[in-house]
């Protein structure tokens, strides 16, 4: 919104409204993003030469071709894991898989484009992270265009929250975390360590606040001060949408927000949860509302369509065939492998350091600001 103000931008838009953009004021344009340019679709039969020739295609990232079966379908879509913009991927330190929104919105948009799709069952178990990637995607399932229902796990928190705060209906557990309606924001000053070891550096700057995301030194009084407006403004942001999705005024938002974190039975009494139940519950209410809407006939058989798709066999048996995704894989086994090796508690201990890995990356977040362990 600043950048607007100033005139460093023309408008505010998602990647989605860029072709109704393109195209505004030309009554008989047409304009189609070509988002997939340049993949082919492929069967999956490997046998003979030719079978071959598909696995090598298949496995430099060939799209396979789409499911034949024509029920009807409920997509479940799992969101699991701390959020980051780009792909999925694996913590480097042993704990749950990143969540990339690249990821998570290619798995909405199937589930849109299928039309045996009647309904959207979103899975979360997440604690939240990225700021931006968790708005990108709300986004996606804002577009969807089909009915979105959302069952919580273990932790549905602040960017977990964020995601599912739009839907349809909400289902929790009764020990389910969620909430955490807020934002934190920060970077690591390595300039003290640095002194420590004997590293000397100098920076050369013009500009106030143009360190702002350096870590060679902490906030200036003035990187302090943009950066608590930036948060504001996620703030703001993140709790408008949420009033909005949960048929709130702002003011009574407000009040369950400010990083609150509640059990899944707390948020059913305070209206940031509809009701409590299982992933199964959410997928029969899914079904039994899509009957209700004519989408499925009391007789017809209901399928699943589960995503995002699973990584092919061969990449789970020989890794990523990305020479830079390889190198990434085998790091990151080598860092598990440490971490085992410190035994259990140690080892629990290592996985924080997730959080120091996401902050160094995204300098703003919406993460529940602390873990909770039970014994």
């Amino acid at each position: 919104k600043a950048a607007k103000e100033l005139g460093l931008i023309d408008r505010i838009a998602y990647a989605d409204e860029l072709e109704g953009i393109l195209a505004d004021g030309k009554a008989d344009a047409q304009v189609k993003l070509e988002t997939g340019y340049g993949k082919k679709k492929l069967d999956t039969d490997f046998s003979g030469f030719a079978g071959m020739i598909k696995m090598m295609n298949l496995l430099m990232g060939v799209e396979p071709q789409k499911s034949s079966s024509r029920n009807p379908k409920i997509a479940v879509i799992h969101a699991t894991g701390m959020i980051m913009p780009g792909s999925s991927e694996n913590s480097p330190f042993g704990g749950a898989m990143m969540l990339g929104s690249d990821t998570f919105v290619k798995a909405v948009k199937t589930a849109a484009d299928d039309e045996t799709v009647k309904a959207i069952v979103l899975r979360v178990d997440s604690p939240g992270g990225s700021a931006l990637a968790s708005d990108l995607m709300w986004r996606s399932l804002e577009q969807a265009g089909k009915p979105v229902f959302v069952s919580m796990g273990d932790v549905a928190a602040s960017g977990g929250y964020y995601i599912s705060m739009g839907a349809d209906r909400i289902f929790a557990e009764p020990g389910t975390l969620t909430g955490s309606i807020g934002v934190v924001g920060g970077k690591f000053g390595l300039d003290g360590l640095f002194q420590k070891i004997g590293i000397t550096t100098e920076v050369i700057t013009r500009g106030e606040n143009s360190g702002l995301e350096s870590m060679l030194h902490g906030f200036s009084e003035s990187e302090r001060k943009a950066m608590t407006k930036l948060l504001h403004d996620i703030y703001d942001q993140f709790t408008s949408k949420a009033a909005k999705g949960r048929g709130m005024e702002r003011d009574e938002l407000e009040k369950l927000a400010g990083g609150r974190v509640y059990t899944g039975a707390m948020a059913v009494k305070n209206g940031l949860v509809d009701e409590l139940g299982t992933l199964e519950d959410a997928i029969e209410f899914a079904i039994a509302n899509a009957k209700k809407r004519g989408a499925i006939k009391d007789d017809e058989k209901v399928d699943r369509l589960i995503l995002p798709k699973a990584v092919s066999p061969f990449e789970l048996l020989f890794g990523p065939i990305d020479a830079r995704m390889r190198a990434k894989a085998a790091a990151d086994g080598a860092l598990k492998g440490a971490a085992a090796a410190l035994g259990p508690e140690a080892a629990a201990h290592l996985e924080a350091l997730e959080t120091m890995n996401v902050l160094a990356r995204e300098p703003r977040l919406t993460l529940m600001p602390f873990r909770l362990t039970v014994k």
